[in-house]
Order: structure tokens, then C-alpha cells, then sequence
């Protein structure tokens, strides 16, 4: 049987309500993600010393019924979203910090409340539970889930299914952006100079910038054959940026590292479109 985090411990000790009893329907086809039907939540466990040091990702001041609840049981909450009927949540209990302001977010958790009241709470069993930071839109009607890593990738999307229904499903294959108007493949921890080519089949070509900045490795990337390289960070973690043109607007890609010594470039690990600016 694979470890539990403290929180999966924590919540399988509560009372999940009965499969028969009425309420949503609930399941996950994510390895290492559990959800279920849930009616109460404990207070958090002690948070640690690093809490002071990664206040800047929670939420200052929590804005639904349900972040403020979590908050006053002193877990921290990291984002506010709907989806469904649901007002869902993401919160941790865990931190550690690292360099250049980063940290990673330990035992998360996604909980769907109506109102202040709990009704389905998704989370990791395994250690380390960093498997949930952070939720965002995703799509027209869903959310994905971010982990709690340094660097944050996703790992799962939630849909809801008809009116009381809740599954947990690997991340798309597929984003649409721009109100559908276009899509963006799942390009997440592919060699920048793969995730281009995706990204040309799905109608987005590389917008090379008039000079290409001389800090960190950019001279080197736009000489292996990536010219649309923006900038890079000299230090840190060495992030890299990236724009792409198409038919909706353009597109901002993210790249992690440096080029590595068998000469494979850095890893996607974001992106950002800007709907309605010019090509």
C-alpha cells in the first residue's frame, strides 16, 4: 500500500459520507489522487517555520465563504475558482523554501464547497504530497491543477459531470484559448525546439524579436535553431522566453535550465496567450 501524506491521513480518518448516500458522484483517473465526498474539515497541522517565506503564493485575503473558512482554520489557501455549482479551493498546509523566492507547497488539497460548507476534497495519498499547489480555468468550464513543486506543472484537470458530478482526469492533450479560437497543445516538459513544432501544427509560427538579448544562454538557443528566444535569466533557475504567432493572438512559452551536454534544449514549463494582439 503506497505511504499517506499526513493530510490523506487526516482526511481518511474523517467519515466519508456512504457511496449510497445522496449527494455528488465523485471520481479520479489520476494515479496517487484521491477524491472524495466529504462533509467536514479539521483544522490544519502546524505549518512550519518556511510559512513566513512563502506567504507571497497564498492568497492575502480570501474572497469566498470557503477560502475564509480554510483560512481561519489556518490552512493557506492558494487560489479561488468555480466549477459546476461548486465554489472549489485550493489550500496546503506544508512549506519549504528555496532559492530566488520559490518554495514548495507540501500536502495541497482542492476542496469544493457550497458556500462555507464542504462537500468533495481532492488529494494526494502519496509522499511527498506535492502532487497539489494551485488551481486555474482551464477551458470554457474546467479547472486544472498545478503541484506544489519549485517549478509548478500540471497534473491533473477536474470536470464536472452533469449536475453532481466530479471527475479527476489527467492533464488535456489540448488547451483552448482565446474564447476556442485556438489551441494549444500539451507542449508542458517537451525540448523547446519539439514543443515549436507542435506548436506549428496547431497554426502557431515563431515571432523571432529584431535582436535577440545577448544575457544568459539566448545567443546560444537562437544559434541551435530557436530565434523566437526573447530573453534569458542569467541566474536562478535560467528561465527563457519564447513568442509564437496565430490566428487568435500570440503566444508566450516558457522554458526552464540550461542546454543541456548531449545539446538538448530546455523544457517547456508555461505558457500565457494574449487574445486579439496583431501577429
Amino acid at each position: 500500500m503506497p505511504a499517506r501524506s499526513p493530510v490523506a491521513a487526516l482526511f481518511l480518518g474523517l467519515l466519508a459520507l456512504p457511496a449510497a448516500a445522496a449527494g455528488p458522484h465523485v471520481a479520479s483517473q489520476v494515479p496517487g489522487l484521491q477524491v472524495l465526498r466529504l462533509d467536514h474539515l479539521n483544522p490544519a497541522p502546524a505549518a512550519g517555520p518556511d510559512r513566513a517565506a512563502c506567504e507571497h503564493l497564498l492568497l492575502p485575503e480570501p474572497q469566498t465563504p470557503a477560502g475564509k473558512r480554510l483560512a481561519q482554520l489556518g490552512w493557506g489557501v492558494t487560489s479561488e475558482e468555480t466549477i459546476g455549482a461548486w465554489t472549489a479551493v485550493s489550500f496546503v498546509s506544508g512549506y519549504s523554501a528555496a532559492t530566488s523566492g520559490t518554495c514548495e507547497l507540501v500536502d495541497g488539497n482542492v476542496g469544493l464547497f457550497t458556500g462555507d460548507k464542504l462537500e468533495i476534497v481532492v488529494y494526494a495519498t502519496d509522499e511527498p504530497a506535492v502532487m497539489i499547489g494551485q488551481i486555474d480555468r482551464f477551458g470554457a468550464a474546467g479547472l486544472r491543477i498545478y503541484s506544489g513543486d519549485l517549478v509548478p506543472q500540471p497534473v491533473a484537470d477536474l470536470q464536472a459531470v452533469g449536475a453532481d458530478g466530479l471527475v479527476v482526469t489527467p492533464p488535456a492533450l489540448s488547451e483552448p484559448v482565446c474564447n476556442g479560437a485556438a489551441q494549444v497543445p500539451y507542449i508542458y516538459g517537451l525540448p523547446i525546439d519539439m514543443a515549436r513544432q507542435m506548436l506549428a501544427l496547431a497554426g502557431w509560427q515563431p515571432a523571432p524579436p529584431e535582436a535577440v538579448e545577448e544575457f544568459g544562454i539566448a545567443p546560444d538557443l537562437a544559434a541551435a535553431g530557436v530565434p523566437e528566444v526573447e530573453s534569458c535569466a542569467g541566474t536562478g533557475f535560467g528561465f527563457c522566453a519564447f513568442t509564437y504567432a496565430g490566428p487568435a493572438g500570440r503566444l508566450s512559452v516558457t522554458t526552464v535550465g540550461e542546454i543541456a551536454e548531449d545539446g538538448s534544449l530546455p523544457p517547456v514549463v508555461g505558457y500565457g496567450a494574449s487574445c486579439g494582439t496583431t501577429p
